[in-house]
């Protein structure tokens, strides 16, 4: 029988055969293991060999008379690598050229003068933190909300005042605003003589044109925030809710096309398509958007065109105090 069927196997509950020059195997490994050991030793005491012969071999050597002795051969070497060498040199001088000398700091400027910093890295914005992040969501989350609600609360207006005029209508009460003498909804004022009224009472702030390095297309009226702001004459709403800028905005055509535009208010309560009267009451003063304190921001076009809302006030009997 073959050697190899008669080793008995492990896994079938057998025992392990020990082979017979086991003795000479372990000493073999043993003797290979003393000549690792002893070429790794050797090899670690090669530096410290080398750096003797070095020590020994300076201190034979007379340094008074060395660089003598050794400039021919340096003068030599540099001769056949000139070339390298001009070359290392002119790099050497544009790299400095491109470098800053530290300046100091002049620790109090002049006003209204810059002053470089020199900074060891670069400048970098700082990113808003995941927690400004979601601040910053959460407020933007609530405008869009709270301008939906003004939406509907200005629609619900609307069609409770179509409403009453419906049931006046029916029950043949007097309409006085369609056939009758000016009268006013309730919180509105009685127009001019021309049938015009100012938008808002309060401080005139800012006039049309050139303003903080680009044109301001309207004029800005001051006022507390919830004052009342006014239809400047009849007219059609043809716009009444958020707009980039203005926060919440109404624009309203007027019977000659004229268009009136109603910026920064806090609310309104108007809805598109709604009529409207002068001294109609269709919002109030508001900070939204871009603003920089409660005002109304008034813009009239005419033609798609801007004008200055100061002569055309005028024009219609109407002075900003």
């Amino acid at each position: 029988m073959p050697d190899q069927a008669r080793r008995p196997r492990l896994s079938e509950g057998g025992w392990t055969v020990i082979r017979p020059d086991w003795r000479s195997e372990l000493r073999r490994d043993r003797e290979s293991g003393l000549e690792r050991a002893r070429r790794v030793r050797q090899r670690a005491l090669r530096p410290v060999a080398r750096a003797r012969i070095l020590v020994r071999r300076a201190a034979r050597i007379d340094w008074r008379t060395y660089p003598r002795e050794q400039w021919p051969m340096l003068r030599a070497w540099m001769f056949q690598h000139r070339v390298l060498l001009a070359g290392m040199v002119v790099i050497a001088l544009f790299a400095a050229a491109d470098t800053v000398a530290p300046r100091p700091l002049d620790g109090s400027p002049a006003p209204g003068t810059a002053q470089r910093v020199p900074v060891s890295y670069p400048l970098q914005v700082l990113a808003a933190s995941d927690l400004s992040k979601r601040y910053l969501n959460a407020i933007n989350n609530g405008e869009r909300l709270r301008e939906a609600q003004v939406v509907a609360a200005a629609a619900r207006t609307t069609l409770d005042r179509a409403k009453a005029e419906a049931a006046a209508a029916v029950a043949g009460d007097p309409q006085p605003w369609l056939t009758g003498p000016v009268t006013t909804l309730p919180g509105g004022i009685l127009p001019g003589a021309g049938g015009f009224v100012l938008p808002a009472r309060g401080v005139f702030t800012s006039g049309y044109g050139q303003r903080w390095g680009s044109f301001h297309y309207g004029i800005d009226i001051a006022a507390p925030i919830g004052s009342p702001i006014y239809a400047v004459a009849d007219g059609t709403v043809i716009d009444a809710g958020p707009a980039q800028g203005f926060g919440l905005w109404v624009r309203v055509r007027h019977n000659d096309g004229t268009i009136t535009v109603y910026g920064h208010m806090y609310d309104f309560s108007v809805s598109v398509g709604e009529r409207v009267r002068a001294g109609q009451q269709i919002a109030r003063v508001g900070n939204r958007g871009d603003s920089t304190g409660p005002h109304l921001h008034f813009e009239v076009l005419i033609g798609g065109q801007h004008v200055d809302p100061q002569p055309w006030l005028a024009l219609h009997g109407l002075k900003l105090g």
